[in-house]
């Protein structure tokens, strides 16, 4: 090393390394990825920066397939996730992937009123596809199409006005424990120690000859239905993309769920807590809407599933810390509970 440090390739490779250090607040973080990253503080308020960011969607090369209002105790503090689609990303990675990792192709925005401030947020790709490509036998070829498809997300917003900011957000992991993820800490046992694919679980069989836009009709239906019987746990289609008929993915919500993940990661995150901001757990917009995959199983039969919400809930909310699982154990089960009698129209 010495030797090349005389020769001048050492100070060139040192140079390269810093630079790479600066540009990339993950690696300067000992490779720390956040669920989250914060990409702007706008300039305006909520409605004129939102209108600035659909304005860029739509100037883009993404597909926006639906946009959630998400409910906040006492209307506090307005909170609002963008759930889109990138074709070229789609077309990348469809070939190379198991289908029953589509929630990787899922991209989301989060729009938050914090601290006086309208702040944009991204569901961080850099951490997800390490989730969802883990085992796949083309991974670094998906990684590559799900960097590109960030880098086009990030564009999307700093096209808005505002100060740039990219910063990690919590909750932050090395990149190797997204890799294979079932949880964390004494958590682990919480999600009984599974991965996303031991955790999707079959909400409902449809028969294969059955066209897929008939099943996601179907969703729908019991969707509206659910929502008429209960305004609180009934309910919404917030997002539907149909994978060429090959498998499709549903965003779906409800307030009662809006409400205790705001809540509840809220409560336990005493010292982001101000004055302006009662609910610091706003920032945890792109963790919603919740997730339903549609895709043909084994058997020749259309396998509806969600993921185990307390494996989802820790991946997105594990900031909130031990103590808001343990004292908020029934919520995951409730979630799941009522997706099934929604699924199947009960």
């Amino acid at each position: 090393m010495n030797q090349l440090c005389r020769g001048g390739m050492g100070i060139f490779l040192l140079a390269a390394l810093a630079l790479m250090v600066l540009a990339d607040p993950a690696m300067a973080k000992n490779n720390a990825i956040g669920v989250f990253q914060k990409v702007l503080v706008a300039d305006d308020d909520f409605a004129t920066a939102t209108a600035a960011l659909e304005k860029s969607i739509a100037g883009s090369n993404l597909d926006l397939l639906g946009q959630l209002d998400i409910s906040v105790p006492d209307d506090a503090q307005r909170c609002r996730t963008y759930v889109l689609s990138s074709p070229a990303f789609n077309e990348a990675a469809l070939g190379k992937m198991k289908t029953d990792a589509l929630s990787a192709l899922v991209l989301r925005i989060g729009v938050y009123e914090a601290y006086g401030k309208v702040h944009m947020n991204i569901a961080n790709l850099d951490a997800l596809a390490q989730v969802y490509f883990e085992g796949e036998a083309e991974r670094e070829a998906l990684m590559a199409a799900a960097a590109a498809a960030k880098k086009a997300l990030i564009q999307v917003v700093q096209a808005v006005s505002g100060r740039v900011v990219n910063e990690q957000q919590e909750p932050v992991r090395k990149a190797r424990k997204y890799r294979g993820y079932n949880g964390d800490g004494p958590g682990k046992m919480m999600a009984k120690w599974r991965d996303f694919r031991e955790s999707l679980l079959t909400v409902k069989e449809v028969d294969g000859a059955i066209g897929l836009d008939a099943v996601i009709d179907g969703i729908k239906k019991h969707a509206e239905e659910s929502l008429r019987a209960d305004a609180e746990k009934g309910w919404q289609v917030i997002a539907v993309k149909n994978f060429d008929d090959r498998a499709a993915w549903v965003g779906i919500s409800n307030e009662y769920t809006e409400l205790k993940c705001v809540n509840i990661n809220s409560d336990f995150r005493f010292g982001d807590k101000t004055d302006d901001t009662q609910y610091p757990g706003v920032d945890h917009a792109p963790a919603l809407p919740l997730e339903l995959l549609i895709f043909m199983g084994e058997n020749g039969q259309w396998r509806i599933a969600q993921y185990g919400e307390m494996w989802r809930m820790q991946l997105y909310f594990w900031d909130s810390g031990y103590a808001a699982f343990a004292k908020n154990m029934a919520v995951p089960g409730i979630i799941i509970s009522d997706i099934e009698q929604m699924v199947q129209g009960k």
